[in-house]
């Protein structure tokens, strides 16, 4: 998708929508102008040469996978549903924002990232704090709050999708390491399998009862594959 699709007046692409929409809803005081800038520099990220798999259509399924999540608990906490959706909307597509294979901190960064443009938008300080923090749990998948759970869901959606599918994904992440030689990929790969292996993948209900099964099957077999 072209970062040009929203370059002018208000958002018009649906993926734009959504982004502004989560902006408006989580109480920024920017000018539609400034809003869409925003998601310009964020599309254009996700456009960066080298990427093959964390694009803008990973956004685009991580927010549909997140929009299912949420569906399927039909429940609010501490009252405030619309704040929460937003929240973790914004964190879906501010998490890979920045991304450099070679580096650990991808996360960090793009958690730091997002409060600052948040915050020049004039965010509370508070939602712009809940993005951050929710951009960083994808750092390890661990959830410790209920939104955080939703984010990280949807995010390993891919995990448990059709096994085609999982393996477009596996070699779409291989070319954006593609500095590593095989036998490098095969180590930081069998290590990654394993650690995701090592517990449960996901924390809500619909994902575990729907996507783990499917989810741990592909990865055991990619495993095995690499062995």
């Amino acid at each position: 998708m072209s970062a040009d699709a929203a370059t002018t007046g208000a958002p018009r692409s649906p993926f734009a929508r959504v982004f502004d929409d989560a902006l408006v809803t989580a109480g920024v005081r920017a000018d539609a102008g400034e809003r869409v800038a925003a998601f310009v520099d964020l599309a254009r990220r996700y456009q960066e040469p080298g990427r093959h798999y964390h694009t803008l259509r990973h956004i685009a399924e991580t927010t549909a996978a997140l929009r299912v999540l949420i569906a399927a608990e039909r429940r609010s906490v501490d009252g405030d549903e619309q704040g929460i959706t937003a929240a973790c909307v914004l964190a879906v597509y501010f998490h890979d924002a920045v991304l450099d294979p070679r580096m650990a901190d991808n996360e960090q960064r793009s958690a730091d990232l997002a409060a600052a443009v948040l915050a020049r938008l004039g965010c509370p300080a508070a939602v712009g704090a809940a993005v951050a923090r929710l951009v960083l749990a994808t750092a390890t998948h661990r959830s410790d709050e209920r939104d955080e759970a939703l984010v990280n869901d949807a995010d390993l959606r891919i995990l448990g999708r059709h096994p085609a599918a999982y393996d477009r994904y596996v070699r779409r992440v291989r070319r954006e390491y593609g500095w590593l030689d095989d036998e490098q990929w095969r180590r930081g790969r069998t290590q990654l399998l394993r650690g995701l292996l090592d517990g449960p993948l996901y924390a809500t209900v619909l994902a575990r009862h729907d996507w783990e099964r499917p989810a741990r099957l592909n990865l055991a077999r990619e495993l095995a594959a690499l062995s």
